[in-house]
């Protein structure tokens, strides 16, 4: 009974076990997203095998970017990733809207100042944007504030938008407020003109500008394109100064015309001319850029007849004619060029060359260096070491000159760098002399432009030789200076020489030095002690010099004699090794070569080798 019941029990217990709880091996992946974009597997349910690696990937629309993940998955930030489906398993795909003025703003760095030429990508943001734009600027981080102004200075604005701006013409930062003066500009409205008058005297730096930039300069720089009449730009102008030429050589040329009562051809040619003399020097032109480049300066005046129009792009100056004092001047800044009502300076006709010459530096772009004191006392700005010429820019006597200085900052304010370097060759760059004896070497200096250096100073040393002083030698019209130096007798070594010059110019030559004390000819043909040298053809003397080297010195020599006992047949000097004599010589005779090495200057004879040799004797067919 009691297995009966039991084995009822087993049944009723593997009935209600696999009916009421089936094993399951699939589960239900939901997939859902918030914001717009796409998901693969796409929004909906999606059915797995039980403990599978479900992949699921997140694609934005336009306009918008992956967020994040919600739910089980590996790897929340990641566009593609997996969902272990061990269970039911629900994940959101999270799509946000891409802020692009947030993203620009992200590429601008302090440190590295390259990056805020990314600002540029905030301008097309500006329309469509424009309330985001202006809560940065009112309630933004200070970068933000002036990412937001610098857009706004450079975007069309509507009246209503001006209105909003106007409080930040008075905003506390500088640079925020010269902005927005600008914004006002661009746009039409002149309210923005007195913030940038008034910011004139600001030499604080710009924040943020590229390069750095002082307030005061922006603001010129501003009112001179909105107002160039009222505010014209000083320094260089490219119209009525320009620069030509290089890489080596460049001209600059002054263009002027002259009105007034005081203005005769005779007088401005000779303005002209005096001029001229001063700011080219004795040379004809002057050295800058480390003295690497010449700048030669032509002016270019002429009178302006009465009723005419000057031409366009020239300074206009008017020459009163006096018989007192008067004082010339240059307005500074330039005013506009190529107009009477704004005339660029006025001179007289009692103005000598020096005086003409410092205006002309003013038409340059140069500043005075000279003031006077409470009692009216003359003081140099710029004063010269003595012996040499005063600046022109300070005084119109004793002989005032043009500076290099002067030279750098015209063509620096013409954006031009000398790019002139020097190359140098020297010759020869190896060779052997025998000491006693002396040695040249020649250097040829050329320019980058291809031209010769003329009256460059090269310097030569002889490195490692205190006996050998440095030398200086200028180079001549082709470009070429040489330098010879002497050693004694029985040196030998190694000279490195060394020359160099301005402009990077620089070469190496090497010398071999022999003692004559280490010279011996080798007899070859006759050879010592021969008893059969043949006498039917004319003798010729062959031989050869130990050390090896020593036969490419340039300063080596031999005496060749030939003798029949006590008498000298034969005398011969070169550099030669094989010497022709010419002579026949007799049958069975003991004849005798003496061969002596000689160098110099001065000239001197190393040690003489003999070699006696006698005749076959006479034969008959």
């Amino acid at each position: 009974m009691r297995k009966a019941r039991l084995l009822l029990f087993s049944i009723f217990f593997f009935i209600f076990f696999f009916t009421s709880c089936p094993l399951k091996n699939t589960f239900t992946l939901t997939m859902q997203k918030e914001g717009n974009g796409t998901t693969d597997p796409a929004i909906g349910t999606h059915q797995f095998g039980k403990n599978v690696n479900a992949t699921v990937r997140a694609y934005p629309d336009s306009g918008w970017e992956f967020d994040s993940w919600e739910g089980g998955v590996a790897t929340a930030d990641a566009t593609e990733t997996t969902v272990l489906m061990d269970r039911d398993r629900t994940v959101k795909a999270k799509f946000v809207e891409i802020n692009h003025i947030e993203k620009a703003i992200e590429k601008l760095d302090p440190s590295v100042p390259l990056s805020f030429y990314h600002a540029e990508e905030l301008l097309p943001l500006v329309e469509g944007n424009l309330d985001k734009f202006l809560q940065l600027l009112s309630q933004g981080s200070y970068l933000e504030r002036w990412a937001a102004a610098y857009a706004l200075q450079r975007s069309p604005l509507d009246s209503g938008t001006l209105e909003e701006l106007e409080e930040y013409l008075s905003d506390p930062d500088s640079t925020i407020k010269v902005l927005i003066a600008v914004a006002f500009l661009l746009n039409g409205d002149e309210k923005g003109k007195a913030v940038l008058e008034a910011m004139l005297a600001d030499d604080n730096p710009m924040s943020f500008s590229v390069p750095p930039q002082r307030l005061s300069d922006f603001s010129l720089v501003i009112l001179n394109t909105y107002y160039p009449l009222e505010y014209p730009l000083a320094g260089y102008e490219e119209q009525t100064t320009s620069v030509t030429g290089g890489p080596c050589d460049y001209t600059v040329t002054v263009t002027a015309v002259f009105q007034g009562t005081g203005a005769t051809d005779t007088l401005v040619e000779t303005w002209e001319t005096q001029a001229e003399e001063i700011w080219n020097g004795p040379t004809g032109s002057r050295e800058w850029g480390n003295g690497c480049c010449t700048v030669t300066f032509d002016f270019d005046f002429d009178v302006l007849e009465e009723g005419e129009d000057p031409p366009e792009g020239v300074h206009v100056i008017e020459v009163k004619k006096v018989s007192s004092a008067h004082t010339s001047w240059v307005a500074t800044p330039l005013p506009t060029p190529g107009s009477t009502e704004t005339t660029t300076g006025e001179w007289d006709n009692l103005d000598s060359g020096p005086v003409v010459a410092h205006e002309i530096g003013h038409l340059m772009g140069l500043d005075d260096e000279y003031h006077y004191d409470e009692d009216g006392n003359y003081v140099n700005d710029n004063p010269q070491p003595e012996g040499s010429p005063p600046s022109i820019m300070a005084q119109t006597w004793n002989g005032a000159q043009p500076l290099t200085q002067h030279m750098d900052a015209i063509m620096a304010a013409a954006d031009i760098q000398c790019e002139c370097d020097y190359s140098m060759t020297i010759t020869p760059e190896y060779d052997v002399n025998i000491s006693p004896g002396v040695h040249t070497v020649e250097v040829t200096v050329v320019r980058a432009d291809g031209t010769p250096a003329k009256g460059t100073t090269v310097t030569f040393a002889v490195i490692g030789n205190p006996n050998v002083e440095d030398t200086e030698v200028k180079t001549g019209e082709d470009g070429k200076a040489s330098f010879t130096y002497s050693r004694e007798f029985c040196y030998t070594n190694e000279d490195e020489i060394e020359a160099w010059a301005k402009c990077n110019a620089h070469a190496m030559a090497l010398k071999q030095w022999i003692s004559l004390s280490w010279i011996f000819p080798d007899f070859i043909s006759p050879y010592n002690d021969q008893k059969d040298f043949p006498y039917s053809t004319p003798l010729t003397i062959l031989f050869e010099v130990e050390p090896e080297n020593a036969r490419e010195a340039e300063n080596l020599e031999f005496v060749v004699k030939l003798f029949q006992g006590e008498k000298e047949l034969f005398t011969w000097k070169g550099k030669e090794r094989a010497v022709e004599t010419g002579l026949l010589l007799e049958p069975g005779t003991e004849y005798r070569i003496e061969i002596t090495p000689i160098s110099g200057p001065p000239e001197t004879e190393g040690n003489t080798a003999v070699s006696s040799f006698t005749t076959a004797d006479f034969t008959t067919d």
